[in-house]
């Protein structure tokens, strides 16, 4: 039978499943971001270039007998670590940067033979390999593949490397994008015409057709314990080479061996953010069809070969080769893939080899001893060019039984001080040590010679601008912007024009200072806003913020609700801003790690709100007996907020806005915020108030059936206090969905001092749509949401609440809910275009009030996998 190409799968356990999630979200974040940078260049800047003196060898790989294709037969250069592997049809194309002599060739179930290279195709046929298939009994009508699967889930324990109390290794590992496949029409355009002809001079006349972009080696340190499970890599040495990537210190957190921690045992395996289900999963029979090939010879295991294929290629499955050791039945070798028919935007394929090791003499654990991760992406752009990223990693000396304590775990990636102090004879030693084949100087040197170019530096200048969010260098250490926020119109600034400076890490990576005006040509106001950042520490990471501001705001709908979405923040200056006021706002926050767990912020800020809708309140009998219309409310808070996101990455990026962090996906997140503060307002004092929060994140992954991600959040304040210093909850009046938000809630319709809200959202991926004939080739994914609201205003806060002002004026009412909650339900499709989603909103209760918009769709844009 056929080997089938192997695919990549990640852990349930929280310590080996966050630490490759992260490694694949970061790692498709650093793909991502280097294509989008050539993707600038000229509409991609076609950076196709071959290595010096490159010659093509090419042909097929048939069974002597048959002769059919063999697929993924390997190919190798006699005595040298050259090589390549034929697909799925037998066909294969190996690169050589000089002539060699003859071919090593070698398929499982099959004689290895030596080839003379004579001319640039080379035929081969391979004679099928005796098989030494021991007695296996078979039950009448069961498939006999069925019965090693049941003993692979018996030893699943004792063999699953998860199961060791700890263990450390040295890895040495790789990770190469090359551009490939340009085409002609691109190959026209002015920007790369440019780029190929110096090339091309450079190498002497010969045409482009590969270009390696970025290229790193990392040599790290992983360690690993069970009870706590825990996991860190500690890079030890770097060596990064890139085109349109200027920020070393970030990348280098993303090219380690955290690839090397995928584990099939689990029923799912994540990758680049997909729940892919493991051929060796409980319920795999559900998802593949298994066949018992023969028996081969691994080392010194003597292996079952089972083959898998997917049920319907077009789910988030795999197809491939297994090898299992007859005594123990541990995994000693897995070859995967996943093709195109997966609905996966962008990947045309993508194939792991994945090999294992007894972690000791006892057998007990197997350790990946290998991975090699190979990802074809197709044309983002049409009629541009697709690339090739290639990541390998190798083990070395490791070290099972003797868990570091953990304290030692107190973060997930520690960057040496010396990571980029080496030399060349030390990479070549490590390269020779790991048999890897890239000729490494040549490829740097070609690297060196295209980010030289003029042209490619434009390009990347334009990359950086968008990368950087619209901001442009000023002068060194100093950026003007952001371009994207320069203008907006809305009923009470009129034309707004906003224009701020902000430093990036050439001026200090201690100090972090920005700073913005702007004016509205109808209210004729100076906005203004400066903010410090210092961060003294990094390991563990601590934030001193110090903020002031002076800008346009509406209730229900702050910049500070907004602060993650970058397009509501642009969007939100635009309309008719309902209930608007002009805020003054000082702030002192400091925020530390605690653990490698726990995010502590201690922060005071003081507001003052002038108002410029009608709203008063009622006063106390000491008081004037009738409200008075003033517009100023004044407020000072002290707030303590805990975090408790377990498996984030610490080592995140810090911005002069905020900290970012992806969690993981499976962890829960809980956040706690007590707020403790005075207010006044119409010479009233509320003094000593209080207001207790908190969230609840978490998603839950089903497998075929696709995830569902769900939050949780509740407040209370059982003080009595003004309605804007209450919970106001985020509506959205937009014609773009908000996930934050009740999407068909009116601004500032409900105010709360207790309340309960849950948001769902079920992700089905290609569980439909996968099974729609149309459909399915549009890449169409369905989802459906629903968003429940319990919420109640106290009656000392409502009778707080004035229905006229001191005129007599009736003022508009506030609205609170009452015994039925607020629900809200969306259904529709995400994908669309690759970069649309597109969802239909039905309101469900408080029908009757006012403007109230009963049904909606609304659209936002999203690009990923």
């Amino acid at each position: 039978m056929k080997a089938s190409k192997l695919r990549s799968i990640s852990d349930d356990n929280p310590c080996q499943t966050t630490h490759v999630q992260r490694r694949s979200i970061h790692f498709l974040f650093l793909v991502r971001q280097i294509l989008f940078c050539i993707i600038l260049f000229g509409g991609l800047s076609a950076f196709g270039q071959t290595p010096t003196n490159q010659e093509l060898i090419s042909g097929i790989i048939t069974d002597l007998s048959s002769g059919q294709g063999i697929a993924f037969a390997s190919i190798a250069v006699k005595g040298k670590p050259i090589g390549t592997q034929a697909d799925a049809d037998g066909r294969y194309k190996l690169q050589l940067r000089q002539p060699v002599d003859s071919l090593l060739v070698t398929a499982l179930g099959y004689q290895t033979v030596h080839v003379a290279v004579t001319a640039s195709t080379v035929n081969v046929a391979l004679k099928p390999a005796a098989s030494l298939l021991n007695e296996v009994v078979v039950h009448a009508g069961e498939n006999p593949a069925f019965r090693i699967l049941r003993e692979i889930n018996a030893h699943r324990k004792q063999n699953d490397f998860r199961q060791l109390s700890g263990y450390d290794y040295e890895a040495y590992s790789q990770l190469a994008i090359t551009i490939n496949q340009l085409s002609e029409r691109f190959r026209q355009r002015k920007a790369v015409r440019a780029i190929l002809r110096a090339l091309e001079e450079k190498q002497g006349g010969k045409p482009a057709v590969l270009l390696p972009v970025f290229f790193s080696e990392t040599v790290s340190h992983i360690y690993a314990r069970r009870n706590p499970q825990h996991m860190k890599e500690k890079i030890l040495k770097t060596n990064i080479s890139s085109v349109g990537i200027t920020d070393d210190s970030f990348v280098a957190m993303f090219t380690g061996a955290g690839f090397n921690t995928l584990n099939f045992y689990q029923n799912q395996v994540s990758l680049f953010k997909k729940e892919f289900i493991s051929p060796l999963a409980e319920g795999g029979r559900s998802a593949y069809t298994y066949f018992l090939a023969d028996t081969t010879q691994i080392g010194q295991h003597t292996c079952y070969g089972i083959d898998f294929d997917p049920k319907n290629e077009r789910d988030l499955v795999f197809k491939g080769r297994m090898w299992i050791d007859k005594l123990i039945y541990a995994l000693v070798r897995i070859e995967a893939q996943v093709g195109a028919a997966a609905n996966i935007n962008f990947i045309r394929q993508i194939d792991i080899d994945q090999t294992y090791e007894p972690a000791n003499d006892s057998g007990n654990a197997w350790l990946p001893e290998t991975t090699h991760l190979t990802v074809s992406v197709g044309e983002v752009v049409k009629n541009t060019f697709g690339a090739t990223v290639d990541y390998t990693t190798s083990v070395r000396q490791p070290l099972v039984g003797q868990p570091k304590s953990v304290d030692f775990f107190n973060v997930d990636i520690d960057l040496a001080e010396d990571r980029e102090q080496s030399t060349p004879d030390y990479w070549q030693a490590q390269r020779l040590q790991s048999s890897q084949s890239h000729t490494y100087d040549q490829t740097r040197a070609m690297l060196d010679t295209v980010r030289s170019l003029p042209v490619v530096k434009s390009y990347t200048r334009a990359a950086q601008f968008v990368l950087n969010g619209g901001y442009l260098p000023l002068v060194r250490g100093v950026d003007v912007g952001s371009a994207f926020s320069m203008w907006a119109y809305n009923r009470v600034e009129g034309h707004r024009f906003r224009m701020g400076l902000q430093t990036n890490n050439t001026f200090s990576r201690t100090w972090q200072l920005s700073a913005y005006g702007a004016y509205g040509t109808r209210d004729r106001v100076w906005k203004t806003g400066a903010e410090v950042n210092f961060i003294p520490k990094r390991q563990p990471l601590t934030l001193i913020t110090l903020r002031h501001s002076y800008d346009l705001e509406q209730l229900g709908f702050r910049m500070e609700d907004v602060a993650d979405n970058s397009f509501f923040r642009i969007n939100s200056r635009f309309g008719r801003y309902p209930q608007a006021y002009y805020q003054r706002e000082i702030s002192l926050t400091a925020q530390r790690d605690l653990g490698t767990t726990f995010t502590q912020t201690v922060g005071v800020r003081s507001r003052s709100m002038n108002l410029l809708f009608p709203f008063a309140i009622n006063q106390t009998s000491e008081s004037a007996s009738s409200a008075t219309a003033m517009t100023d409310l004044r407020s000072s808070e002290l707030f303590l907020e805990t975090r408790y996101a377990p498996g984030r990455l610490p080592a995140r990026r810090v911005t002069n806005r905020r900290i970012r962090r992806r969690p993981t996906e499976t962890a829960p997140i809980v956040t706690l915020r007590y707020t403790l503060g005075t207010a006044s307002f119409q010479g009233r004092t509320f003094s000593g108030y209080h207001k207790l929060q908190m969230q609840f994140d978490h998603t839950l992954r089903w497998g075929l059936f696709g995830r569902t991600q769900y939050t949780v959040k509740a407040g209370y304040s059982p003080s009595t206090i003004p309605y804007p210093l209450l919970q106001v909850h985020l509506g959205n009046q937009t014609p773009f969905y908000n996930k934050n938000a009740f999407n068909l809630m009116n601004y500032a319709e409900f105010v709360s001092d207790r309340y309960v809200s849950v948001a769902v959202e079920h992700k089905f991926e290609g569980l439909l749509t996968n099974r729609l004939p149309i459909i399915r080739r549009w890449g169409w994914r369905t989802f459906m949401t629903g968003n429940v609201l319990w919420g109640q205003l106290s009656e000392a806060n409502y009778k707080l609440i004035a229905t006229q002002d001191s005129k007599g004026k009736q003022l508009p009412p506030v609205h609170s809910l009452q015994q039925t909650p607020y629900v809200e339900v969306g259904y529709g499709f995400e994908n669309v275009l690759k970069a649309l989603r597109i969802e239909a909103l039905h309101r469900l209760t408080y029908r009757q009030n006012p403007n109230v918009t009963p049904f909606a769709i609304k659209v936002s844009f999203q690009l990923g996998l």
